[in-house]
């Protein structure tokens, strides 16, 4: 069943133009050490990786995704990389919203605590929606092409 409105609710896809090309080979050997952390397991068949992560640690820079796939797309002249991750902590912050919202409406009385906690769920899915995408972008593109910003990405402390 292909339901592509839906899963982006959970789900992060994009793409990584690697200048200059890589290899399947040289590209997940960069990103290795993001694959490394406890409960992660994950396996390369010719040019795409697979990962799964178990109960990730707080420190695990991607911990918010749980399983994935990675693929180096060889172009010739180019190469880029093609990544499609899921996130159970995404899926749990957009639904609870409405299970705390459907206890505000049940109750009499104490409705504001729950409003307060479905609010504060949907705050966390939007910011988390916005940010996750970019940070592991940001991740993907300091391990593989290395710490190469612009002038106007430069940190001025």
């Amino acid at each position: 069943m292909n339901l592509p409105y839906i899963e982006r609710i959970w789900r992060v896809r994009g793409s990584l133009a690697l200048d200059p090309p890589q290899s399947p080979a040289t590209a997940f050997g960069k990103l290795d050490h993001l694959f490394q952390a406890a409960g992660t397991t994950y396996e390369i068949d010719g040019d795409t990786l697979t990962f799964n992560k178990k109960d990730p640690l707080s420190q695990d820079k991607m911990a918010s995704f749980n399983r994935g796939t990675l693929r180096v797309a060889d172009e010739g002249a180019s190469s880029t990389l093609l990544y499609d991750l899921n996130s159970n902590t995404l899926l749990f912050c957009f639904a609870l919203p409405f299970f705390f919202s459907g206890i505000a409406w049940l109750l009499e009385e104490s409705r504001t605590p729950a409003f307060v906690f479905a609010g504060f769920f949907s705050f966390l899915y939007v910011v988390g929606r916005i940010l996750e995408p970019w940070l592991i972008r940001s991740e993907f593109r300091k391990s593989l092409l290395g710490n190469t910003m612009s002038g106007r990405e430069r940190p001025v402390a």
